[in-house]
């Protein structure tokens, strides 16, 4: 009907073909002086009218509206807004997004390193892009956008934009309820789509009714189509989840599309990611959530951090995912989701240990063998006889650490003969901003650990060393630089946009949270360059340092050990290697540690690296900058935090005097023990 008549036509054919009341007319105005102009000219008995208000004000009446009853207005909105309304909300979404085509079964995507991912946002919405925003938490893509009123060169300069990709994911966004308005999807928009796939692999999410789909024409389709009826938040985080395998698709088409598809069209896939929900849809009560906003606050307002991003999940279920404060005390710029932070000491189990995992699962390392077997140079050594098992408990007799830069700098001036403020084939790699290494500078500090004494005991103490001799033996192994390796291996299969080593060769320098501003050694504000001084001066990568991340990317690491080394429909660890790494190794000796991983205190402790409720089963792992990370296999739980502590003073402790990580992970703790039921 909107197709061929007029605003003002529609709403006087509708009232004479039997319509009571007419939902979304397209113009008020024009259709009210229509009708009275039919009433006046005597096409229409206004008998008509009045029969149909009769009818409507009966139903009203009997509904109880006539009744004076008052609507209490305090707290409304929360009553209409509370938790569980809004976990019904996202679970009516999720359940009804459609996936209507699905070639070659391509969602949920799987084999990320594959994929060459663009994201191209139309519309030109004026609103935040949740769609693309939850999409780049799932994996590594680029952004492009198709403006309302595209011209001919915005069309031309966005193709040649493309070429590059093997994928392209279109979100067609600021849509409308208007069918006489085409939904708000202007003809150029559709026209762009149709030529894009017929050259490239196009998943297409439309936010927007399913007979929007009609201007899709049949000649060649995407090879993915989503309906998510709809362009809200709820829609657009939905629509992302589904097409990563955050979610299941499991709705169907309410309506068939002429040449199309037809009504109850609706193909069904598997969740394979991490997901989102609502704390509601757990069970998990509202004061928790506001216990732990309160608690990541305070460390804030104390200046333990200037900022913070905290994760909870519950069986791959993301109820909590939060980002508090700014980069910086000045206030300047908020924490956002996808900011890096450095990730200090996790390094040890989202680098190290899950390399040595594979490589053992595989054959390719023995955790019982000598570390020199593989370093044939700590032969003649006192380092000869270390195990590298023992090496991964911290229990092989390493000092803590050794204080590498201060042999290089002499009351505030760096050694020329050392560093270089400008790279050369010479200076390579890179400390700090300005501030270049000698490239055989790596031989020495190899040395000093390879001299080094061992103490005297060999009992439990907490080391770097070690990993500095475990990454160079796994580079020998695997012929491949550490950074290089664990990208390919891992970060890059798995889809981690953020996690990885050297930030600043992938990231602009404002998407990194800076640590600290160095008075003694590199003299400057460390941003995206490694905290760790031992770490920087091997050129930012090393065993126990230098990985950068957001908090879902170490999420995604976390939930990989949970699942027994599965992540994406894809293992990256073999089960039984998994449980080997992550049991204590040897509590005779008074140590708690796993292989590679922190574990609970034998005995719980208040000074101790958990919470009171974590299990025996459970571990994970701290870092200096402030960062935490910590799975639990008796009740599903990963708790995530990530914080610059140490900026810009690294002796600031209060998130340790305070035990903010630790509270924080108890209120997780109580809030699944009482699960509302």
């Amino acid at each position: 009907v909107t197709k061929y008549h007029k605003p003002g036509e529609i709403e006087l054919k509708a009232l004479m073909a039997g319509n009571d009341i007419l939902l979304l007319p397209a113009d008020v105005p024009k259709a009210i002086r229509r009708i009275r102009r039919a009433v006046d000219n005597g096409e229409l008995d206004p008998e008509v009218i009045n029969e149909r208000c009769r009818k409507v004000l009966t139903y009203k009446y009997n509904a109880g509206l006539s009744l004076k009853t008052g609507v209490e207005t305090e707290g409304l909105h929360a009553d209409l807004n509370s938790s569980r309304a809004r976990a019904l909300n996202r679970t009516l979404y999720e359940s009804s997004a459609t996936l209507v085509r699905n070639e070659n079964s391509i969602l949920p995507l799987r084999r990320l390193d594959t994929l060459q991912i663009a994201y191209v946002s139309t519309g030109g919405s004026p609103f935040e892009d949740y769609f693309g925003n939850t999409l780049g938490l799932y994996g590594r893509l680029d952004r492009y956008e198709l403006p309302l009123k595209a011209k001919k060169k915005d069309l031309e300069d966005l193709h040649a934009g493309l070429d590059g990709y093997n994928l392209i994911i279109v979100g067609m966004r600021n849509t409308n309820i208007f069918s006489f308005k085409n939904y708000g999807i202007p003809n150029e928009t559709w026209s762009f789509i149709r030529e894009l796939t017929g050259r490239k692999k196009v998943i297409l999410d439309l936010f927007a009714s399913p007979y929007a789909l009609s201007e899709l024409g049949s000649a060649q389709l995407p090879e993915a189509v989503i309906v998510s009826y709809q362009d809200n938040r709820l829609t657009e985080e939905t629509g992302a989840e589904l097409i990563f395998g955050g979610i299941d698709a499991k709705g169907n088409l309410p309506v068939g599309i002429a040449g199309l598809f037809e009504a109850g069209t609706g193909i069904e896939t598997e969740a394979i990611r991490l997901r989102f929900v609502d704390p509601a849809t757990l069970g998990i009560s509202d004061s928790f959530i506001v216990k732990a906003d309160s608690i990541a606050m305070s460390g804030v307002r104390l200046k333990a951090y200037p900022g913070c991003q905290v994760l909870a999940a519950k069986d791959g279920m993301i109820f909590y995912h939060r980002s508090f404060g700014y980069h910086t005390y000045d206030e300047k710029q908020e924490v956002r989701p996808d900011d890096l932070y450095d990730l200090a000491s996790l390094t040890k189990i989202a680098a190290t240990t899950i390399s040595v995992m594979d490589m053992y699962g595989k054959g390719k390392i023995e955790i019982d063998q000598k570390l020199s077997h593989y370093l044939p140079y700590l032969i003649g050594t006192d380092k000869k006889d270390i195990i590298i098992r023992e090496l991964l408990a911290h229990q092989s007799r390493f000092r803590a650490w050794i204080p590498y830069f201060r042999y290089t700098v002499d009351e505030k001036e760096i050694d020329p003969d050392v560093y270089s403020e400008v790279v050369s084939e010479e200076f390579p790699a890179r400390v700090a901003e300005g501030m270049y290494i000698q490239k055989d500078y790596f031989y020495e500090i190899l040395d000093s650990i390879r001299f080094s004494s061992l103490r005297e005991n060999g009992r439990y103490r907490y080391s770097d060393l070690g990993f500095y001799l475990l990454k160079e033996a796994m580079e020998g192994i695997n012929n491949s630089p550490f950074e290089k390796y664990t990208e390919d291996v891992y970060y890059r299969p798995l889809g981690l946009p953020t996690m990885g080593y050297l930030p600043l060769q992938r990231f602009d320098k404002e998407k990194i949270t800076p640590t600290e501003d160095d008075k003694i050694f590199r003299m400057q504000l460390l941003r995206g360059d490694v905290h760790d001084q031992g770490a920087a001066m091997l050129g930012g990568v090393s065993g126990h340092a230098g990985l950068f991340s957001n908090a879902f990317d170490m999420a995604v690491i976390m939930q990989l050990f949970l699942d027994g080394g599965v992540y994406g429909g894809e293992r990256y660890v073999e089960e039984d290697v998994l449980e080997e790494f992550t049991n204590t190794q040897f509590p005779l000796n008074g140590n708690r540690r796993g292989i590679g991983f922190d574990k609970p205190m034998l005995e719980y402790d208040e000074e101790g690296p958990t919470c009171k409720s974590v299990s025996s089963s459970s571990y994970g792992h701290s870092g200096f900058t402030g960062t935490y990370a910590w799975a639990d296999p008796d009740n599903g739980l990963v708790y995530i935090f990530l914080s610059n502590r140490v900026h810009p003073d690294m002796n600031n402790n209060k998130i340790m005097e305070y035990d903010i990580r630790t509270n924080l992970h108890q209120v997780f703790y109580d809030a699944l023990e009482n699960i509302d039921k």
